[in-house]
């Protein structure tokens, strides 16, 4: 319910005075004093979290008159609790309607009967509290009034679900053309309350990545009803937008929270698969229980490449990864075959390369445009090793940190850690003079794995690392334990596993009883909903590749 604000303004000091006001002292514009008991209730901040102040010794409180606007202020006489008494001296009749706020200098206006001020129909996510109240009161009554200050605005909390973008901004509008943002006037007698905007649009200050974990976006909105609920809009940093509408009566609450249902894009789940001299993207909603090609919407053939990094044709095959990254709109592809490249989807564009990358297994991209490469065994100089580059420099290895059968390195931004992979070891780098002409990565720690032959690792969500090769684990970050994977149990060669803990999905390619023309290689891509199965859900299958790893665009 809207919470109904109670605020006022007392007098009488003493007994005496209040018992010697008569009609003409009453009605009179004088000095009276005013004893008024304020309090705090508590108010929510952008990430649904309770407030509860208490007045300190030196605050200050104020009082304002909403017939003129004139404003008093005075010190709490009981410091360090919720609500306090505090005594004004205000020159008003005996009867008036009084406004108090906090914090005292917020941009409010009093006067001529009304309060104004904005909820801004622009907002960034973060939440600026008022808190409000009014009453009309008896100024020469001797038992004084309560004032309860309470946080104004209704809060939307907006739930954006897991999926392959970035957030860039959420806007709300109201079904039935209410307004909900904007200029707000109240009546200060009967609280009636008018907004004059139509929508509230939230544009975070750094577009929030969805890939690994959903979001949720506060917008404060003025506490209305809407007649016939409202609709969602949320655009990503790539120029696309999806809605979640309902259309169900909705009434916002001054100081309470709405929560919605999940926004989530309807795009169905498409899948990367890497292999021989080729990467393709399919829908899987179109090949699932089938052959791949029945879902194939997008293909690149790595001979495409040979001029840009000087290889023969025949070198331009043994692609072992094809990693989505900024949202899946740049692809980094290794090969076996010593290479790596950083393509664009769209254009199909070499934005970076290297063939320094000895029997590069698996790429990730850094902040500060910066990519590490996992170079697996071999008895070059080159081989055992996670490489360094920087994407303006193709082919010039910055740094080199020696790591037994490289072949998965990881991202987290949650914690700013590279996590790379080899044998069985997982090392934890963190970035060292990055913003320089010289980066590093500086090896913070080495974690042993409870088996070898590690073959690849992803990030299932912020905190939860899959180590796959010789069965699989889950590896909490925080609590640095593994956690066994039944499903993979009589596995020994899992080439690669992507596993999603929102929705208990799994992809994976298994190599444990080989497909095609290679030892290492599968035709069959795996698709489960529950890691402690016995067997697969279902598969797809690529009768034409030498298939090593499949990514997922988006599940």
């Amino acid at each position: 319910m809207i919470i109904n604000f109670l605020v006022g303004a007392c007098l009488a000091f003493s007994a005496t005075a209040c018992s010697d006001d008569d009609d003409k002292d009453f009605n009179a514009v004088t000095e009276r004093a005013a004893k008024v008991n304020i309090g705090f209730n508590r108010y929510i901040d952008a990430n649904g979290a309770f407030t509860q102040l208490k007045w300190n010794a030196g605050d200050k409180a104020i009082l304002r008159l909403a017939s003129d606007g004139s404003s008093y202020t005075a010190t709490p006489i009981r410091p360090g609790q919720t609500s306090s008494l505090f005594l004004f001296t205000v020159k008003a009749p005996g009867a008036a309607t009084v406004v108090s706020y906090w914090p005292v200098d917020a941009p409010v206006t009093v006067g001529a009967g009304k309060v104004e001020f904005d909820i801004p129909a622009t907002q960034n996510g973060t939440i600026t509290p008022l808190l409000l109240g009014h009453d009309r009161q008896a100024l020469s009554s001797y038992e004084g009034c309560d004032i309860s200050l309470s946080q104004f605005s209704a809060l939307m909390m907006v739930n954006v679900a897991r999926g392959n973008y970035s957030v860039e901004s959420v806007e709300v509008r109201a079904n039935g053309g209410e307004n909900i943002a904007g200029h707000i006037t109240i009546d200060a007698d009967t609280w009636a309350i008018n907004a004059s905007e139509p929508s509230v649009r939230v544009t975070l200050p750094t577009a929030a990545d969805c890939t690994l974990d959903g979001i949720k976006v506060a917008l404060q909105l003025a506490p209305v009803s809407l007649s016939a609920g409202y609709t969602i809009t949320v655009n990503t940093s790539a120029g696309h937008s999806f809605n979640v509408v309902s259309n169900d009566p909705a009434k916002l609450m001054s100081g309470e929270i709405l929560y919605t249902s999940d926004a989530s894009d309807s795009e169905p789940p498409h899948l990367l698969i890497g292999g021989t001299d080729k990467v393709h993207i399919i829908n899987v909603a179109q090949c699932m229980g089938g052959s791949y090609k029945s879902g194939l919407e997008w293909t690149w053939n790595a001979e495409d490449a040979a001029k840009t990094l000087d290889v023969a044709a025949s070198r331009c095959d043994h692609i072992d990864d094809c990693k989505p990254v900024e949202n899946g709109s740049k692809i980094l592809v290794t090969s076996s075959y010593n290479w790596c490249v950083l393509l664009e989807r769209e254009t199909k564009n070499i934005l970076f390369h290297t063939t320094q990358a000895a029997n590069a297994h698996s790429a990730e991209l850094l902040p500060g445009n910066r990519i590490v490469v996992a170079c697996s065994d071999g008895s070059s100089s080159n081989h055992h090793q996670v490489q360094l580059y920087d994407i303006a420099k193709p082919n010039t290895v910055l740094q080199r940190y020696t790591l037994q059968y490289a072949h998965g390195v990881v991202w987290s931004e949650n914690n700013k850690r590279l996590y790379a992979a080899g044998h069985n070891q997982l090392q934890v780098y963190s970035l060292l003079d990055w913003d320089t002409e010289n980066p590093q990565l500086k090896l913070e720690k080495t974690i042993n794995t409870p088996q070898g032959s590690v073959h690849d690792i992803t990030l299932a969500d912020a905190n939860t690392l899959v180590v796959a090769g010789v069965k699989a684990y889950l590896f909490d970050m925080n609590t640095e334990s593994f956690t066994e994977m039944p499903l993979f149990a009589a596995s020994t060669q899992i080439k690669s596993l992507n596993y999603n803990p929102a929705t208990s999905e799994l992809w994976y390619t298994d190599a444990t009883k080989p497909e095609g023309t290679q030892s290492w290689s599968t035709q069959t891509l795996r698709y489960s909903t529950d890691y402690t199965a016995s067997k697969e859900t279902s598969t797809i299958k690529v009768p034409d590749m030498d298939v090593y790893k499949v990514r997922v665009l988006n599940w």
